[in-house]
């Protein structure tokens, strides 16, 4: 089955990469450069935003003033950004890693133009560091650096297959949402998504999946439009 869409942006939560190997778990790594690789053997262009919170989450150190909880979880996701690229280079996946942050030797800025050319050459272009800036999400991030590269949607890996109305682990009856637009999602007050990312996703025009990565082959049946929620 043809791909519905050819070029997308990634979004990875920290906490899927994580495992009972620890923060950085090695079956983790590798089962999503797999993932990756098989999209990109499909013929999909990959983009990547990766989350930290599996490395440190700025909500979780209250002792701290939230600006630098903010960036330490904003250094979490280099480090998980550092180990996916080795983990695509194990598996002979071409990659470009790029940070919000300045990090000289370990990752290069984040150039929009340097990423297009990248995905077009085939390489899975990472890009760590969020935004660079605290209080902003890693799903805003996705959102801006999809419309940078030009990708055609943002598909948010979750652990859950899609959008729900309800929570599923207190509402085992609730099913999830196939379709919505941003404006209903937004209306709704749902949380699958940032809301400030779905907004800015709205006034673009861009679609967002919802869908659950953490099964075999679930990227590509997501490109090809097969599983999870999606908000258009």
């Amino acid at each position: 089955m043809k791909l519905r869409w050819r070029r997308a942006l990634v979004k990875l939560s920290g906490e899927l990469i994580g495992g009972r190997g620890g923060a950085l778990d090695a079956g983790g790594l590798r089962f999503y450069a797999r993932e990756v690789g098989t999209a990109r053997d499909a013929g999909a262009r990959i983009a990547l935003v990766i989350g930290g919170g599996n490395v440190a989450r700025g909500s979780a150190l209250p002792h701290l003033p939230p600006t630098a909880g903010h960036t330490i979880g904003i250094l979490g996701t280099l480090i998980n950004g550092v180990a996916l690229r080795e983990a695509l280079a194990e598996a002979g996946i071409p990659s470009l890693l790029m940070s919000a942050l300045p990090c000289p030797g370990v990752a290069e800025a984040v150039d929009p133009w340097r990423a297009r050319a990248a995905l077009e050459e085939g390489q899975i272009v990472l890009f760590a560091a969020g935004t660079g800036n605290p209080f902003v999400t890693t799903d805003t991030a996705a959102v801006i650096r999809a419309l940078t590269v030009g990708a055609e949607v943002v598909l948010k890996g979750s652990k859950v297959d899609g959008i729900y109305a309800t929570d599923p682990q207190t509402d085992p009856t609730t099913q999830p949402l196939p379709r919505l637009t941003h404006r209903e999602y937004l209306t709704r007050g749902l949380r699958a998504m940032d809301g400030a990312a779905v907004a800015i996703a709205a006034d673009h025009e861009l679609p967002i999946v919802v869908y659950r990565a953490d099964r075999e082959g679930s990227l590509l049946c997501a490109l090809r439009g097969e599983i999870g929620s999606l908000i258009a």
